[in-house]
């Protein structure tokens, strides 16, 4: 310990580490269901902020919901100055195939579905998971950073 490589940066009101731990490998297999061994998932999650992780990268969709739950069952309540990012926008399918859910009104529910899993009243940062990256930013990208900015000015 005592590095800080990568140094760190704000976000909001937290001042976090650049490498933080990414969520997604907590799920089953394709990002899909839950952790193989979930006493396992727990205790890496436990062992990532007791070293040191100031940040976790997560998503609703991840595992079907699943990892989220891992997530709070392992860490709430949350320690000071924890930050949780999430990211909305997609949602699999009961068969494990990764849909668009990115209609304003869906984004509002993808964080809500995020605050209720993790049993948190606001997140650190919310991402949108762009489904189709070579599609040329336009009215709907508009209209979907529209609906996160009026999530964000609600809380």
């Amino acid at each position: 310990m005592g590095y800080d490589l990568g140094g760190s940066f704000a976000l909001g009101p937290w001042r976090v580490r650049r490498a933080g731990y990414g969520a997604m490998q907590l799920a089953g297999d394709g990002i899909f269901g839950p952790p193989r061994d979930r006493d396992e998932a727990l205790r890496v999650l436990r062992a990532a902020v007791e070293a040191g992780v100031d940040h976790i990268d997560t998503a609703q969709f991840y595992g079907a919901g699943t990892v989220n739950e891992v997530i709070r069952e392992a860490l709430h309540p949350y320690p000071d100055g924890l930050a949780i990012v999430s990211k909305v926008a997609a949602r699999f399918d009961s068969t494990g195939v990764l849909l668009r859910y990115d209609d304003p009104d869906q984004l509002r529910q993808g964080i809500e579905e995020n605050l209720v899993t993790l049993g948190v009243s606001r997140l650190a940062a919310v991402n949108l998971r762009m489904m189709e990256p070579a599609e040329a930013p336009g009215r709907r990208f508009d209209t979907q950073l529209a609906a996160l900015i009026k999530a964000r000015e609600k809380d």
